[in-house]
């Protein structure tokens, strides 16, 4: 039988919507916000953490499945002031904010981070 997935479609299919059930289900519920200069602010306790004092636990990427170019990434963090878990959307590539860039620069791949890993 022929594969179906058109040929600019992710590789699994996957969207952003079952991505953050995924995580919401694992515990990442809340939606973290990523501010000007790339500090995760929690809705919880309202801490604003530095990007480098960030707590990654996974990253997933996504691109459109209508355009490769929609390139986005769904961090799954953790307050290091409140232990919250959550998540934060943010864009990479060309389409990131100065402060999307900031934090994925800082978290980097997450390899060398405690519990740092990538889905």
């Amino acid at each position: 039988m022929q594969d179906q997935t058109p040929p600019d479609a992710p590789s699994d299919n996957t969207t952003l919507v079952e991505v953050l059930a995924a995580f919401a289900d694992d515990g990442f519920a809340a939606n973290l916000t990523v501010t000007d200069d790339g500090a995760v602010r929690c809705p919880a306790c309202r801490q604003e953490t530095p990007p480098d004092e960030v707590d990654l636990v996974s990253t997933r990427r996504l691109e459109g499945a209508s355009d490769p170019a929609d390139m986005q990434a769904v961090l799954a963090l953790r307050c290091p002031s409140c232990d919250t878990g959550g998540v934060a959307v943010v864009n990479y590539g060309p389409e990131a904010s100065v402060g999307e860039a900031a934090l994925l620069t800082a978290l980097g791949d997450g390899s060398d981070r405690p519990g740092g890993e990538r889905r």
